[in-house]
């Protein structure tokens, strides 16, 4: 049996909002719906929301074009989160003592006090042996909350954006080798490669300049990247630059109903949210 809900990724970014919905069927993922919302004001500084009154309007209205029941996703910016790896512990502990331990462990790798901090943790993609702690701090994931709340939207899944681009490339079926770089509108967003252990980083374009000096500063903070391929995309309407390798989120759907965004790279975070599974 295949779900009939709608998995729906929210990618809100400073000066605009993306969302993609799809379904998954016999035949493959179905795009169900996509939708894109420019903003008349910024709404997030360094990743921090602000300005929430003209986001939960605008959400509001796209609300009301969407089916009762969905299954939401949304991804904090990767400026306002912390991560760090952990040994998993012995398989023989058992839940809920498991997740107790893991939870104690874990918010001791953090510098903040544990008192402000929503922890979670997941298996490292590429060391099944390692859990991979992702850390937030507990009044901002309040204010994303809150403000998807006041717009009737209750999100099943809350990640972040460079887990989102990473699962995106997988659904597209980029080879585990190529590292990724995306575009924002104030910064690049770099991840390595799947088959290295999970990692990332946020160059501001003003540091930069341009996509060679990302790509330098990308590989340079990446050693481990080395001369691997590199995918790009972006949420400019641009030509692809030198030295990297074009992909659409598209080629993960095996039915699609045209029109298609003329900017297809601009929702590999949407889409990347929209496909993952729902977190047990």
């Amino acid at each position: 049996m295949f779900s009939q809900t709608w998995q729906v990724g929210l990618d809100i970014q400073s000066h605009c909002v993306r969302a993609l919905a799809a379904q998954h069927r016999r035949s493959g993922w179905q795009l169900r719906y996509w939708w894109q919302q420019a903003l008349p004001q910024p709404v997030l500084r360094d990743g921090y929301m602000e300005n929430s009154e003209i986001l939960i309007t605008l959400l509001k209205q796209w609300r009301i074009r969407l089916p009762r029941h969905i299954s939401l996703r949304i991804a904090l910016p990767a400026q306002r989160v912390l991560q760090h790896s952990l040994p998993s512990p012995d398989y023989r502990l058992r839940e809920p003592v498991r997740h107790d331990y893991i939870t104690a462990q874990g918010l001791k790798q953090f510098p903040l006090d544990s008192q402000t901090l929503a922890m979670d943790y997941r298996i490292a993609p590429s060391n099944t042996n390692q859990l991979l702690l992702t850390a937030a701090r507990q009044q901002e994931l309040q204010q994303w909350l809150h403000c998807l709340q006041q717009a009737n939207l209750q999100p099943q899944v809350v990640d972040i954006t460079p887990s989102a681009l990473c699962s995106m490339a997988a659904f597209a079926g980029l080879t585990r080798d190529a590292g990724l770089l995306h575009r924002l509108e104030q910064e690049w967003l770099w991840v390595a490669p799947r088959s290295m252990p999970f990692a990332y980083g946020v160059l501001p374009v003003s540091e930069t300049g341009c996509v060679q000096q990302a790509l330098a500063a990308m590989r340079a903070a990446c050693p481990g990247l080395g001369e691997k391929e590199v995918y790009y995309s972006s949420v400019l309407d641009e030509p692809l630059p030198a030295g990297v390798s074009s992909w659409s989120p598209f080629t993960a759907f095996s039915q699609l109903h045209p029109p298609l965004p003329a900017q297809p790279t601009a929702f590999v975070l949407a889409g990347g949210l929209a496909l993952r599974r729902e977190d047990r």
